[in-house]
């Protein structure tokens, strides 16, 4: 789906530009860290504060509901949320032009951004559908499963027109901007303007960020350069599937109870260590404020898919157990135990 870029975005460019060095681009995740990870993180440079999330610009539940697209239905007795964003373009061309306003004033700046529709398109390919793993999930849980945005802004905006005023006060908007970190629900930075008036939409909402866009993008890299240093926060549950006829306080093959070895593989594989039991039981271990690294020692990238697969081939290589990786949501892992091999 196509669609023309609305209007020129120089003011509130200028006005987020303005908060970094406008003579050096800042630097992608693992741009420079190749080779050295610890030389890149502890660099004269700080190139941990330099690194940039990737962004997704999505409409609240609220919008989509004023929009038409989001309902819920009844399946199998459970009430359950459905989300059209395809739906919510067509609705209103205003919805196109203010998200892709929103998008150009980060792009402009270097922040990778994903883009919604194109990932809309992403979804209706086979690929992304296997990526689906054949769990049942929402539209939302799906397209952050496919684009992995490290933040989400969230954007909710109502707007009116009052044909008795000039042209160029005709047009009223509110709107709020909620960027939240994708991988824990965490808001980092939110700004709001009521009663804006001017010709069009997205004319409006541009200058609105120009009052914003400072604060914005210091939240954004104070909170990103915390998940860099101090690592991704994701839960970790590790459950013995149906049918199995041994338990986690059983003993391994390394004569030590399966619920030890992971303890200690969490232990040894979170930075620092970081990690809080939450629940032990003979079936499950579930584990919440889990920090993973974000980078590999060579200075790529390093996701929560990887974590959770390679701790899904320890537990097979080491314990002899069929373990399968079935993490739904992107800061949610979920491995189950499936039995001897």
């Amino acid at each position: 789906m196509h669609y023309t870029k609305f209007i020129s975005l120089l003011a509130v460019t200028l006005m987020i530009a303005s908060c970094g060095n406008s003579n050096s681009k800042v630097k992608s995740l693992a741009e420079g860290a190749s080779g050295n990870i610890v030389a890149y993180e502890n660099s004269a440079v700080n190139a941990i504060q330099q690194a940039l999330p990737t962004l997704m610009v999505l409409p609240s539940d609220n919008l989509m509901k004023n929009s038409g697209a989001l309902t819920t239905q009844t399946i199998n007795g459970k009430s359950v949320v459905m989300r059209d964003y395809n739906k919510f373009f067509t609705s209103n061309m205003d919805n196109k032009a203010i998200i892709s306003v929103i998008q150009n004033a980060f792009v402009q700046v270097n922040y990778p951004i994903q883009d919604l529709e194109q990932t809309l398109k992403q979804l209706e390919t086979q690929e992304a559908l296997d990526m689906v793993d054949g769990m049942e999930k929402d539209a939302k849980t799906m397209l952050l499963t496919v684009a992995q945005p490290d933040m989400i802004i969230e954007l909710d905006y109502n707007s009116s027109f009052d044909m008795k005023k000039p042209v160029n006060e005709a047009r009223t908007i509110s709107y709020t901007l909620n960027v939240i970190d994708s991988y824990t629900s965490t808001v980092i930075s939110s700004t709001s303007e009521t009663g804006l008036t001017g010709e069009n939409t997205a004319s409006i909402l541009s200058a609105g960020l120009e009052k914003s866009a400072k604060k914005m993008t210091s939240e954004i890299q104070n909170a990103f350069s915390d998940i860099l240093t101090r690592g991704r926060n994701v839960t970790v549950r590790i459950a013995v599937g149906a049918g199995c006829d041994f338990s986690l306080n059983d003993d391994s093959i390394v004569d030590e109870p399966y619920s030890d070895w992971i303890v200690d593989y969490i232990k040894t594989h979170t930075v620092k260590g970081a990690y809080k039991m939450q629940r032990n039981t003979d079936k499950e271990l579930y584990f919440v404020n889990c920090r993973i690294p974000l980078l590999n020692e060579d200075g790529t990238q390093y996701g929560v898919y990887d974590w959770a697969r390679d701790m899904s081939k320890s537990i097979r290589k080491n314990l002899g157990v069929k373990a399968t990786n079935k993490s739904q949501g992107l800061g949610e892992i979920l491995i189950t135990l499936d039995g001897l091999k």
